[in-house]
């Protein structure tokens, strides 16, 4: 077998047991009133990336033994999986050190770039 052959063999293999453990009923979630419930690691993992992706907040006890409430805001890259996967669209994996952004990444990076030149302009006519 090639060196390509064994690493072709190799991820296939690495696919099909990822697919049995995700299919396994070992996590608990609440269901709609609130209960646990068994749930596939599958469900668990998606119902994560749907709760970063709109945001979610959390009661957390701080340094001084004081319930407080964190918010956490939607992350941009879980509502891109979301979108991508509700369209049908499955993202290409980039290889470590690719700097290819995504449509939000490259609109957060236009707004910043604009930012700055407004800025930058103020300054210059403080002068």
């Amino acid at each position: 077998m090639t060196p390509h052959g064994k690493k072709t063999k190799a991820g296939q293999l690495l696919s099909t047991f990822i697919r049995v453990i995700m299919e396994e009923e070992t996590e608990f979630i609440k269901d709609e009133n609130g209960n646990d419930r068994m749930a596939t690691k599958a469900e668990a993992l998606a119902r994560m990336i749907v709760k970063k992706a709109l945001g979610y907040s959390e009661k957390v006890i701080d340094r001084d033994g004081v319930e407080v409430e964190i918010a956490h805001a939607p992350d941009k890259t879980y509502v891109a999986i979301v979108f991508d996967r509700m369209e049908g669209r499955v993202p290409q994996s980039l290889a470590e050190g690719e700097g290819k952004l995504t449509a939000a990444e490259r609109v957060t990076e236009q707004g910043v770039n604009r930012i700055n030149s407004v800025r930058d302009k103020s300054a210059g006519n403080n002068d």
